[in-house]
């Protein structure tokens, strides 16, 4: 199958620019200009008459019969007018997405641009990193309709940086265009992301992209690799009837994992360089004044010398091809290229794999059932179609509509020995399933609602929404919305395989988790917005940490739970930017509350399902200026980062998931980064110092102890100067 894809892919491409390549020979653009000027002039055209009027009755035959000619050929279908390259603005160069939106190339410095400026270019608000880069994030905050609604197959800490097909970009461009991304990493590597996107004509357009980054880090067992291949290719005709597009995305993420500190690595993190002496029996030495002694020792500073749980190396590896056909019909008007309606088919075929690596057996994983080296391998496969129309209408609104059929395939390797209890290796299951979205203005209010439902009863996802936006008075906006969703779970939840005798488990029982959120938004363009959530959630899924309180951080033993109880949980934040002269003060303030249904009758009511920290702030003090000239544009500040103490979840490296815990807190550490950012013409650099006042605070107070983590037993990232470069190029 995965063959004939491929085959059908570059069939489709190679006929695509044969056809295209005939067309230039025939008809390029200077050639539509040249005949534009040609027929505008009368002094041609007079002298084409004199010589039909004086020549021979041949020629009297011919030249009509030409004209003709040229009058059907005009008739052959619209085309829109092709802007020349001194028209050519930075908007024309477009880039679109899956969903049918669309953006403009964006080469200006922002604040926004200084947000997204990382690994995954999106803004860290409620992400946490782990120590190097890729490795993994933390979650300060959720939003359960981001999930997809289809089951995934796990390892959900490894997709971060995984690029799915909504992430896949298509171009327009008018000319050639490249983008470089550059920025340095932790300790021998760097981080590049190229793309370089060509038109064969205005109806072609194709890029090859290309993200592969390499980071050492300052823990041991910590290497973080990236290689991340992308190509995506839009053909559209010039009256915009057809389209079609295809990528292929060849994908390996691989991390080598330490499992975090252990005990005595987390004491000589938090205390470095100061110990305090101990005796033969562990007992504090004091000092003539009754004091502790203390020994100043600085290795431990190079994180590298600090132990670690484990050793192994965790991969994730994918390839995709997809394929969109679409034909609209019914034009808005005879010389346009917007049309009412349209129908399309869509393929994705997609194959992952989740190894994992260690060259023995590890005790903080508890037994293995074999003494030899641990070798995992989950594999997943999916299959989709889909069938799909859209329809707009001045009074109906806009609807679309699409059936879906989707295969998975979720399974394990063979192991060469025999496990104390059966279990399956393998999950087939198909699903039917539809969905519509509509959308309309009705009187004011912009309105828009939302139905996805599987036919079939195995793995059945219900999903509706609605969203109403009305802007009221003095530039004030209201915006409420309803969105409830029955989702079934991802399939490492029902089974999962290991080499470790505590990580096999078949649960075939579970239900679906249940979404309903109340949101509510009220904003205003320069007083900022205010956004209200309530969500509440049944059947709420996770992974938890069921290790004994003795054997705390010495080993990690987990199961999957699902409570019968609910939970409430309600998020507020507000977000405002204010401007005063060339300083802005941009602030991002969040408030959370989990609260947990309990059972009076149960002395323990079980584990705190959901944490998160009750309150999360961003605070940004920036200066924009212009130097030499205004030919060095900057943005040069400080950003401070705070979130409040909470039970934050574990990450367990070899199921690639972050596990519930209750035992240990992270937080109540203010966090301060500073920036520097230039432009020059299409290219900006950026500097930047993260966690600056870790060095500041250790020079003014050297007991101040290191306290700042990722994660229990995983710390955050030290002081570091990072650089990083965005080139555009337009030729």
């Amino acid at each position: 199958m995965r063959i004939g894809l491929t085959l059908s892919f570059f069939s489709l491409s190679f006929l695509l620019f044969s056809q295209d390549l005939a067309f230039k020979i025939q008809d390029s653009l200077p050639q539509i200009t040249s005949l534009k000027t040609s027929l505008k002039d009368s002094l041609q055209l007079s002298e084409i008459d004199t010589k039909l009027k004086s020549d021979s009755l041949k020629l009297e035959g011919e030249g009509p019969k030409k004209i003709s000619k040229l009058k059907k050929e005009n008739k052959k279908g619209y085309r829109p007018y092709i802007k020349s390259m001194e028209e050519v603005t930075i908007s024309d160069y477009k880039i679109l997405y899956l969903d049918e939106t669309e953006k403009s190339v964006d080469t200006s410095l922002s604040l926004e641009g200084e947000y997204t400026f990382n690994f995954l270019r999106k803004d860290y608000f409620e992400f946490l990193p782990l120590p190097n880069m890729g490795e993994g994030f933390n979650r300060l905050g959720y939003d359960f309709h981001e999930q997809s609604f289809t089951p995934q197959m796990g390892a959900r800490v490894k997709h971060f940086g995984y690029f799915e097909k909504e992430d896949v970009p298509y171009y327009n461009v008018p000319s050639a265009y490249t983008e470089l991304f550059f920025k340095t990493t932790f300790e021998q590597g760097q981080h590049l992301d190229a793309t370089l996107a060509i038109n064969t004509s205005p109806k072609l357009n194709i890029a090859v992209s290309f993200k592969g980054f390499r980071s050492l880090g300052k823990y041991s067992f910590s290497l973080s690799r990236t290689r991340q291949f992308r190509i995506s290719t839009q053909y559209q005709t010039y009256d915009h009837r057809y389209r079609l597009r295809l990528h292929q995305t060849t994908q390996s993420l691989e991390n080598d994992f330490n499992g975090g500190l252990t005990n005595d690595g987390v004491y000589f993190f938090e205390n470095a360089p100061n110990y305090v002496a101990t005796d033969e029996f562990g007992q504090p030495e004091l000092n003539e004044n009754g004091e502790e002694e203390y020994i100043f020792y600085d290795g431990f500073l190079n994180r590298s010398q600090l132990p670690n749980q484990a050793a192994g190396t965790n991969v994730l590896q994918g390839k995709r091809y997809f394929m969109d056909h679409q034909y609209r019909m019914f034009p808005i008007s005879k010389d346009t290229t917007a049309h009412n309606a349209a129908i399309g088919f869509r393929s994705s075929f997609e194959k992952k794999n989740y190894h994992i690596n260690q060259s023995r057996s590890n005790y903080y994983f508890y037994e293995t059932f074999t003494d030899a080296r641990v070798a995992d391998t989950t594999n997943y496969q999916t299959f989709e179609n889909t069938v799909y129309t859209n329809f707009k209408n001045s009074f109906l609104g806009k609807l679309k509509v699409d059936l879906h059929h989707i295969r998975w395939d979720y399974s394990f390797a063979e192991n060469e020995y025999e496990k104390d209890s059966i279990l399956p290796n393998q999950i087939i299951a198909t699903q039917l399933a539809a969905e519509a979205r509509w959308s309309k203005s009705i009187f004011g209010v912009n309105t828009e609602a939302g139905l996805y439902n599987s036919f079939k009863k195995d793995f059945k996802t219900l999903a509706w929404h609605v969203i109403l936006d009305r802007k009221l008075y003095n530039d004030i906006s209201l915006k409420v919305s309803y969105k409830d969703r029955s989702q079934p779970l991802n399939f490492n939840y029902h089974l999962h395989q290991s080499d470790y005798k505590e990580y096999n488990w078949n649960n075939s029982g579970l239900l679906n988790q249940k979404f309903k959120t109340k949101s509510l938004t009220l904003s205003h363009p320069k007083w900022g917005n205010i956004i209200g959530e309530w969500t509440g959630i049944d059947n709420y899924t996770f992974f938890n940490n069921i290790t004994r309180l003795i054997e705390l951080n010495e080993r990690f033993k987990l199961n999957v739970v699902q409570l019968d109880k609910k939970i409430d949980y309600f998020k507020a934040r507000f977000n405002q930017r204010l401007d005063f002269a060339k300083f802005s003060w941009i602030n991002n303030i969040q408030y959370q509350k989990v609260t947990q249904e309990e059972n009076p009758n149960e002395l323990l009511s079980g584990p705190i399902a959901l944490n998160v920290p009750k309150w999360l702030v961003r605070s940004t003090l920036m200066l924009t200026s212009s130097m030499f000239n205004k030919a060095l544009f900057f943005q040069s500040g400080a950003t401070f980062v705070f979130f409040t103490d909470f039970y934050s979840d574990e990450y367990n490296p070899l199921i690639a998931e972050f596990v519930t815990q209750n035992n240990t807190k992270i937080g109540e550490y203010p966090r301060v980064d500073f920036f520097f950012n230039a432009k020059i013409k299409s290219s900006r650099l950026f500097v930047k110092l993260e966690n600056v006042n870790a060095p500041i605070e250790h020079l003014i107070y050297p007991d101040t102890p290191y306290d700042y983590y990722s994660a229990p037993y995983t710390p955050y990232r030290d002081f570091s100067v990072r650089i990083g470069l965005i080139w555009n190029f337009f030729e």
